[in-house]
């Protein structure tokens, strides 16, 4: 037994298991002191009793370093057990047991290959012997033999060494059975048999004066030589003391990652500290004989340093006195419990207050930040509201992997060696590629070259703006490389780096290396969608690389990206600037729907590249770079990226020893998209120039080559000699560029019935028979399936979303937030990409699911036209879906200004809209986008997706009130303009300037014959013609003589259809803001004052800039328009309820009543304006319009921070009002000033921000300083 004690005392490393009765986490204070003492204890897998938390309170048990929870919980204020594992435990679950009376809960599983069971109890507080029984009958239904059962148990094991009392202890069954049950169990009380005879106790009773010991861990004998260091600590903030215990030899200590804490930004004091070490380091380091790569080295290295000596000092003074104070502690407890003195006690109860007290105010701190947070993103589009609609997962660990033969490897360093295995395989060269074989392969290419000015500005030196630009471009929160250093330290002192930086990638070119730290990455696995969790080739590499290195990626990245377009076919969409997936899902169904129609044997087949990034060989793509004319800056930079990049891999708790690439682009790496799209763009080139690799012919287009990234679609005729041909030169191309078919994966889709079915088996691909996955969409060649298949399963989907999202607690803001964050984008995704003619059932359905969640399917109480306002003018920005649907439609739609004659002959121009262009008769497609078209199968030759767009078309020009012609209609090629058919004269017309409607104005007014020769240099036989086009342009624009206004709708379809943010633009164009007059009118009538235009057209506008925290402003939205529910509209649903207000109980309680003019908020009120007068130093008299509208006239004089102050004012006092709607009394004006101080200072932290501060510091610092 001293064996075993010595044991104990001297195990150092393990998983420490703690159990702590903490009487009730409820209160967020009480919560973050629970949690700050747990991570003080370095517990990593902690047992909690009486948590009070209710079922509905799940969320309350996260926190960052927290990964799973299991618990059974009773309700708020009582019982409640809970399970808890730190990030770095790889727990997998396979059973749990939850008492529904929240008394216990059991969970089983896996440790690495660990299996284990842990039991968490909360015994009764009365001699119940039978629920001990059935926790004991319980156990064989565990999965694992290896039980730790630890909690509360409310009942000590030993009478004698397990209480200090100076009264006899009762005869208690429990004792008795519950020392059988461990007996028969082979169970031991781990404490006990370490301490046969030592005393210590669990908890105090303050009400009997005694200790005793009640909290155990019992664990069973197999796992006693596991097991060590078990203790009692202080009684602190609870009534009883954790117990903890380690587990050895279970999992392995994580690999240390140093990560910088962009929370340290936000202290000022660390900011000068660093200001000053910079300076530091560049005087004592800066000097001659330094190269510029080592300084850089040695900077990120001292910096590190300066940063972690930084953290450590301010850690030391606060934990120094928590050590001084918990050592008193356990004195004094030892002398309290041999003398029973009241002094004693006394100093218990004060070291115990100052204890409390401290921890109060670090986690009074850290709770401080967590309410900004919530208080300014708690509902808006953010990751915090993106967090809770797709659900808090625990951190991703892989439990089980496939080895080499098959076999399934479950303990994580095995697994780690495993994966780092399988990349070291993949990322090692398989083809050596000679240069005779490269060139080859490349000189019947015709590859296109880069423009001299391109290879200029891409081989320029790098500059210190482009640095700054790549900085700022990047956005936050992503994690950081191997060095810890993430964007936001790089943009907050930005200023002192990019010297440093800017040369050490100047000495880097020339020398053709960079520094050691730029090559090193590790590498995160992303488990794919839909694959084998088994399978190492089913996770996504992702290079976490050193931000300095992403810096010169980018930089090059945004270079290149102006010029790509030059070297890559229009076929290929992905990752380049101007270029849209639409086009490639509108080629196909074009293309399907021509083989469809002529009968031909042809199929579309889409391959599916395996691990086609990781697999790119070195010298095929710096061959390729130079085939396309890049010069020998860029390769020789390129050449330096990729000289010797190493990787680590990450799984579970583990980081692999580094291992060298030798093939493959980073996924991760800004540059690495655009460089497959050049690696991959000769295979697309050589199969177009294939002779017998045939596509399938439009006219006399051929649609081919399909391509987004790596996502390659190829539209085949005459399969017999195409496909064999295909393969072939796939396996050629794989050879050289290490290009591999996964084709398992790949699929081919007949498009004609005659298909030979010998044929169709002979062929190296999964069958699709009825649609095609492309994109994540389903594509067919018949819109009925595309339309059950993508649209009425999105609808299917939201309806899923919709019953999950129904438990978060979202404000009215927050659901809208929820359905602009994942809903649009999902449905939007589809409207850009399928040319469907929707029914109007269908937007019913959609906008009849998402009311009934935005208003939590309760009755609405406005109109949505007023939540689809923008916030601009006082709404929501609730999604108008068919709006969206007009948008991407119209945007695609816009592409058809390029099937005029200059637009078909442009090799930029999508093959879509050549073919598109091609197959209408008698006019035009841009006749159909600017005059009233309507969709008949003779000019469009019963296309469904142009007629789908002219019905789609046609309803926008409705909707907008278009006129029927455009002054950009086409003069040739119109089918409403007969004559240019039949004349030859208008082609020269076109040839010298005459395209347009609008080429026949000059300066706004039409032009006169005389005008028409000097400009066109034609001569006066032209007479006729002239005056057949001023007929036509009379019958089809009104008042013709003066140049029309640009329409807002033609503008937009004459704008440059690759532009960015089009629909969006395209959305304020469709959006029109629904008249308020009723509710201006109605707040002035009853507060019987006139409330101007300009006024409420004020206090709509600032409804969105009132408060960085959305459920401010939701108030004032809702007071506006007039949604909370007054006495008199109860009155009027239900007769039964009185009008009168229950306040005064005198009249009757309209809206202006009960917020303002109720004889008992006078003094509310009158109180409210008094301050504000005499804080901000100005005359403001009490205004029923202030405090509906938050401005006046008079307001609108003062100074913009002082019209803030007032605004928040009167917004929290209305807050106030509506948590006393129902209320006898008024609000309190202390409590107001509470909430002012409250408001003032979440809105002063949150200006802390960078994106809030200059909006909100000089607001709010006059008045955080008056409460002060």
């Amino acid at each position: 037994m001293s064996q075993m004690s010595s044991r104990i005392n001297t195990c150092t490393s393990g998983i420490t298991l703690a159990s702590w009765n903490v009487r009730g986490m409820g209160h967020p204070i009480k919560r973050g002191r629970v949690f700050s003492h747990l991570k003080m204890l370095k517990a990593d897998i902690i047992f909690l009793q009486e948590t009070h938390i209710s079922p509905t309170q799940q969320s309350t048990f996260r926190a960052r370093w927290i990964s799973q929870v299991f618990q059974a919980s009773f309700s708020s204020k009582a019982r409640g057990v809970a399970i808890l594992f730190k990030k770095n435990i790889p727990f997998h679950l396979e059973k749990m047991i939850a008492d529904p009376q929240g008394r216990y809960i059991i969970v089983s599983g896996h440790i690495n290959s660990f299996p284990l069971t842990l039991i968490n109890i909360y015994g009764p507080n009365f001699d119940c012997p039978d629920f001990f029984r059935k926790i004991f009958g319980l156990i064989p239904l565990a999965l694992s033999e290896n039980i730790i059962m630890g909690g509360d148990f409310n009942c000590y094991l030993d009478p004698y060494l397990d209480r200090l009392s100076t009264k006899t202890p009762p005869t208690l069954a429990t004792v008795q059975t519950l020392n059988n049950l461990l007996k028969a169990g082979n169970m031991v009380d781990i404490w006990r048999l370490c301490h046969p005879t030592g005393r210590d106790y669990s908890y105090y009773s303050h009400v009997h004066k005694s200790y005793t010991r009640i909290d155990y861990f019992l664990v069973s004998s197999e796992l006693v030589s596991k097991v060590c260091n078990v203790k009692y600590h202080n009684i602190l903030i609870s009534d009883h003391s954790p117990i903890t215990c380690e587990l050895q030899n279970i999992v392995s200590k994580p690999a240390y990652a140093w990560q910088f804490n962009s929370n340290l930004l936000s202290d000022p004091a660390f900011v000068n500290y660093m200001k000053v070490k910079f300076a530091e380091f560049a005087e004592f380091n800066d000097t001659a004989d330094v190269s510029d790569s080592t300084l850089w080295e040695t900077l990120k290295v001292v910096v590190r340093g300066y940063i972690l000596a930084f953290e450590s000092s301010k850690k030391k003074e606060m934990n120094r006195r928590l050590v001084e104070i918990e050592n008193m502690l356990k004195i004094t407890e030892q002398k309290y419990k041999s003398s029973l003195s009241i002094s004693d006690y006394n100093k218990i109860l004060q070291l115990r207050y100052e204890y409390n007290t401290i921890l109060r105010q670090r986690v009074e701190h850290l709770l401080l930040k967590l309410k900004r947070k919530q208080f300014e993103l708690g509902d808006k589009p953010e990751g915090l509201l993106a967090r809770q609609l797709r659900g808090i997962r625990a951190k991703q660990a892989i439990h089980r992997i496939q080895s080499r033969s098959g076999d399934l490897i479950t303990d994580h360093k095995e697994i780690n060696n495993r994966f780092r295995d399988f990349y070291t395989e993949l990322y090692s060269a398989k083809f050596s590629a000679s240069e005779s074989e490269l060139d080859s392969f490349f000189k019947d290419l015709a590859l296109p070259r880069l423009s001299d000015s391109a290879r200029e500005s891409l081989d320029s030196p790098v500059t210190q703006s482009e640095i700054l630009e790549a900085i700022k471009s990047f956005p936050s929160g992503k994690a950081a490389g191997p060095d810890g250093f993430g964007c936001e330290f790089y943009k907050f002192f930005s200023s002192k780096l990019c010297p440093f930086l800017r040369r050490m990638y100047d000495e880097s070119i020339v020398n053709k290396q960079f520094p050691d730290s730029l090559y090193h990455a590790n590498i995160c696995l992303l488990l794919k969608k839909g694959k084998d969790d088994t399978d190492p080739a089913s996770y996504r590499p992702i290079a976490l690389l050193n931000f300095d290195q992403k810096i010169i990626s980018k930089i090059m990245a945004n270079r290149l990206a102006k010029h790509i377009s030059e070297i890559i076919h229009p076929d290929q969409t992905g990752f380049i600037p101007g270029r849209f997936s639409f086009c490639n899902v509108r080629l196909l169904l074009n293309a399907m729907r021509v083989a469809q129609k002529s009968n031909s044997t042809a199929a579309v087949v889409s391959l599916d590249a395996q691990k086609a990034f990781d697999q790119v060989e070195w010298p095929y793509m710096l061959y390729a770079l130079r085939k396309f004319g890049f010069g020998d800056f860029f390769i020789d930079l390129v050449k330096a990226i990729y000289l010797h990049p190493s990787s680590s891999i990450l799984t579970n708790a583990d980081r692999s020893t580094p291992f060298s690439l030798q093939r493959g682009v980073r996924q991760g790496d800004p540059l690495s998209p655009l460089l497959f799209n050049i690696a991959l763009e000769p295979l697309a080139v050589g199969i177009r120039k294939h002779p017998d690799i045939r596509g399938i012919k439009m006219g006399d287009l051929e649609a081919l080559v399909i391509l987004y990234a790596d996502d390659l679609l190829l539209c085949i005729s005459d399969p017999v000699s195409s496909i064999p041909s295909l393969l072939e030169y796939l396996k050629l191309f794989g050879q050289l560029s290490g290009y591999t078919i996964n084709w398992n994966k790949s699929e081919l889709m007949p498009l004609s019935q005659n298909f030979d079915p010998n044929l169709l088996a002979s062929f190296p691909f999964k069958v699709a028979r009825e649609h095609l996955t492309y994109l994540g969409l389903q594509i067919s060649w018949d819109p009925k399936t595309i339309f059950r298949l993508n649209f009425q399963a999105a609808l299917e989907k939201l309806r899923t979303d919709v019953e999950r999202w129904k438990l978060l607690p979202l404000s009215l803001i927050g659901r809208i937030n929820a359905v602009k964050m994942i809903t649009l984008p999902r449905i939007l995704y589809i409207f850009q990409n399928l040319p469907i003619f929707l029914p109007n059932s269908f937007f019913q359905q959609l906008d009849a699911i998402v009311s009934s969640f935005v208003w939590a399917q309760k009755t609405p109480r406005i109109s949505k036209m007023h939540l689809q306002k923008a916030s601009v003018d006082g709404g929501l920005g609730l999604p108008n879906f068919k709006h969206y649907y007009w948008a991407a439609n119209a945007r695609a739609i816009s592409f058809w200004q390029l099937g005029s004659r200059e637009g078909l002959i442009l090799n930029s121009t999508p093959l879509w809209v050549k073919y598109e262009a091609g197959s209408v008769t008698k006019t035009s497609l841009p006749v159909f986008l600017f005059s009233k078209v309507s969709p008949s199968n003779t000019l469009i030759n019963n296309n469904f997706i142009i007629k789908n767009s002219l019905k789609i078309l046609n309803q926008i020009k409705r909707f907008t009130n278009a006129p029927l012609t455009s002054v950009y209609t086409p003069i040739m090629c119109n089918h409403f303009f007969l004559p240019a058919k039949m004349d030859k004269a208008f082609s020269v017309f076109e040839s010298k300037g005459l395209r347009t409607i609008e080429d026949l104005y000059v300066d706004g007014t039409f032009i006169s014959f005389n005008q028409f020769k000097d400009k066109f240099n034609l001569s006066h036989i032209h007479f006729f013609r002239y005056l057949q086009l001023r007929h036509y342009v009379r019958q089809n624009i009104s008042h013709f003589e003066s140049k029309p206004s640009d329409h807002t709708l033609f503008g937009f379809l004459h704008t440059d259809p690759t532009s960015k943010q089009l629909i969006s633009h395209f959305i304020t164009v469709l959006r029109s803001t629904p008249d308020t007059t009723k509710f201006r009118e109605a707040w002035a009538r009853e507060i019987g004052s006139e409330i101007t235009e300009e006024v409420w057209v004020e206090s709509l506008s600032r409804v969105l800039c009132c408060s960085v925290n959305s459920r401010y402003r939701l108030i004032q939205f809702k007071v506006l328009h007039r949604l909370h529910y007054s006495r008199t509209k109860l009155h009027k649903i239900f007769e039964s309820i009185s009008p009168l207000c229950e306040r005064c109980k005198i009249e009757e309680g309209s809206l202006t009543h009960m917020f303002i003019t109720c004889p008992v908020l006078q003094t509310f009120w009158s109180r409210i304006f008094d301050w504000l007068s005499k804080i901000l130093e100005i005359k403001l008299d009490f205004d029923p319009i202030i405090v509906i509208c938050g401005c006046s006239a008079l307001s609108s004089t003062f100074p913009y921070k002082i019209q803030q102050v007032v605004m928040a004012a009167m917004i929290v006092a209305k807050k106030l009002l509506l948590l006393n709607w129902k209320s006898p009394s008024a609000p309190s004006f202390k409590h107001w000033l509470a909430e002012m101080l409250n408001f003032a200072s979440m809105e002063h932290l949150c200006s802390r921000r960078p994106s809030a501060q200059k909006y909100i510091n000089h607001i709010w610092n006059p008045i955080i300083s008056y409460f002060k």
